[in-house]
């Protein structure tokens, strides 16, 4: 086994007292936020234009794959269940070329993916 050298000895900077980085907490994100964001940028794509051209459903879908695809790396799938599923369905409406179906769904998920304090405040 080959020994390799630091250019800095660790344990001399321990021993003369550097001070310990600073750690911060991070804020814990809210289950969903990733897919929430996604749906209000395709509820405001589709609110540009009343029948949306192949292009612009494709960039649709991926932009809500990309929510779906965070919020089940995220664990947050099974919180935000109803939510997720009105997603998917938003997806097949825009694939049928059904944007107002596509339009109901997702404002439906938005409702969904509220934050609590918000959907209290109703």
């Amino acid at each position: 086994m080959a020994k390799q050298k630091l250019s800095v000895n660790v344990h001399e900077n321990l021993r003369a007292g550097l001070p310990a980085p600073i750690l911060r907490p991070r804020p814990v994100p809210k289950p969903g936020d990733r897919l929430r964001r996604a749906v209000d940028a395709a509820l405001a794509e589709l609110a540009a234009s009343a029948s949306p051209d192949d292009p612009t459903r494709h960039k649709l879908d991926d932009i809500l794959v990309g929510g779906l695809a965070w919020a089940a790396a995220t664990g947050d799938t099974c919180r935000i269940e109803p939510a997720v599923h009105d997603v998917r369905t938003a997806r097949v409406r825009l694939d049928a070329d059904d944007p107002d179906g596509a339009r109901t769904a997702l404002l439906h998920a938005r409702e969904g993916l509220a934050v609590p304090s918000q959907r209290d405040a109703r």
